[in-house]
């Protein structure tokens, strides 16, 4: 439970007025300790001790410079006089009260009562205040309280950490202030925040966002920003409050485990379970047109058992290799095995297709050349194709792969179009090496 302890100062008042001051009510977790002394010189020794507020009696010779040297400039004074027009400007200024001395016998109680209730108040404002700022700065991330007007009310370490700057230059300022920019720019929507500020806005509700910011050290960040909306006494929204948790380590490593789940780990092409979400997914979203070149290597299996697996995986990165150059804006996959499918989202021009896989061959042709352990590789393909979404991905695989099959027994090393031998198909499916 909060505890306050105020130390009270009185200097050539009244009985009557330290009567009425030593009588008021106080909370029950508030402790007052009282000094009284006829002049500021019979007062004991303050080192060490913050004084609350110091009731003075005019009548005492003293300079505000002096009540702040002896008692802190954080202590409120009250100065009780009837010669008010005798008072310099600065002494004034240097007062948070100024109270008539005499004729006011039946009005010190509620004085006195006022000003310990509010140097109670003050005490706990500045405990709440600290409490906060405790909890906020002990809060893992960043966190910040925001007026409407996108003004840093409160910020945490952390946050001034990542902008690279001090509390003092942070509070109070606004976005483009804090991230260096222009109001210009920061309308324009160069940070997410601004976005998710006016979400709030529209919306207030605690909400979960995504949000990349540049860290004054880190670079740029990925965050998990959880803002919820801050009301008034009147429900009316007034600000919102931030909690933002780096994640981009941990953006990072799910990256790399999708990217795996994904991925070939020999040819780092895509994957079989890949190769099907992914054209589902673009099917789904686009046209149905869709061409297939199933490719498969020749003379593959002899390769492995003649020279060992080291130059079977060297072959099959080289092939995913001259894949990629030959359809650079395609998806390509290695389904398994020595077997591989191009995904082209159109069905392009015969001649612009057979273009590109001549000179695949071609490629492919001159790699082989250059080492004697891959001078029997060839490579068949099997290419269908399709315009519409009735046509299934399931369908046009098993067309380009009975084109491939055609292209091995019939053709081995070249290619086939489903279309041109899809009336010959008429025998039955075996199992192609």
């Amino acid at each position: 439970m909060f505890r306050c302890h105020l130390l009270v100062v009185m200097v050539g008042m009244p009985e009557i007025a330290v009567r009425a001051m030593k009588d008021a009510n106080i909370p029950e977790n508030c402790q007052v300790e009282f000094e009284v002394a006829a002049s500021l010189a019979d007062l004991p020794p303050m080192a060490g001790r913050k004084c609350a507020a110091l009731l003075l009696n005019t009548v005492a010779d003293w300079e505000p410079a002096q009540i702040d040297a002896q008692f802190g400039r954080d202590t409120r004074l009250v100065i009780c006089t009837d010669r008010l027009d005798e008072l310099s400007p600065d002494k004034i200024a240097r007062a948070c009260r100024v109270w008539p001395l005499t004729k006011i016998d039946n009005y010190w109680p509620f004085f006195c009562q006022h000003l310990l209730e509010d140097l109670y108040k003050q005490k706990e404002l500045w405990h709440t205040r600290n409490c906060l700022q405790t909890v906020v700065d002990t809060m893992p991330g960043f966190v910040w309280f925001k007026d409407m007007e996108g003004r840093h009310l409160k910020v945490n370490h952390a946050f001034c950490e990542m902008v690279g700057k001090s509390m003092q230059d942070v509070e109070g300022k606004e976005h483009y202030e804090i991230w260096g920019v222009t109001p210009e720019q920061y309308e324009e929507g160069e940070y997410v925040c601004l976005e998710t500020d006016k979400a709030i806005a529209d919306n207030p509700k605690p909400t979960l966002f995504q949000e990349q910011v540049l860290h004054s050290k880190l670079g740029l960040r990925q965050l998990e920003t959880y803002k919820a909306p801050i009301f008034d006494e009147d429900g009316k929204m007034i600000g919102n409050i931030g909690v933002a948790k780096d994640v981009t380590e941990e953006y990072a490593y799910k990256e790399r485990i999708l990217l795996l789940s994904r991925t070939d780990e020999l040819t780092k092409l895509a994957n079989r379970r890949y190769f099907y979400q992914f054209v589902d997914m673009h099917r789904r979203k686009g046209s149905g047109e869709l061409t297939l070149c199933y490719v498969d290597l020749d003379y593959f299996k002899q390769l492995n058992d003649t020279f060992g697996h080291q130059y079977g995986d060297a072959a099959l990165m080289a092939i995913g290799e001259l894949l990629t150059r030959a359809f650079p804006k395609d998806f390509i996959a290695r389904l398994g095995g020595d077997e591989f499918i191009v995904a082209i989202f159109a069905v392009p021009e015969r001649e612009v297709l057979v273009d590109k896989l001549e000179k695949l061959y071609q490629s492919a042709r001159e790699f082989f050349r250059h080492d004697i352990c891959f001078q029997h590789l060839d490579m068949s393909i099997g290419v269908a194709s399709t315009e519409s979404h009735a046509v299934s991905l399931d369908t046009l695989l098993q067309r380009s792969d009975n084109a491939l099959y055609y292209t091995k027994k019939n053709n081995r090393g070249k290619y086939t179009f489903y279309e041109d031998i899809k009336d010959k198909m008429t025998f039955q499916r075996e199992f192609h090496q």
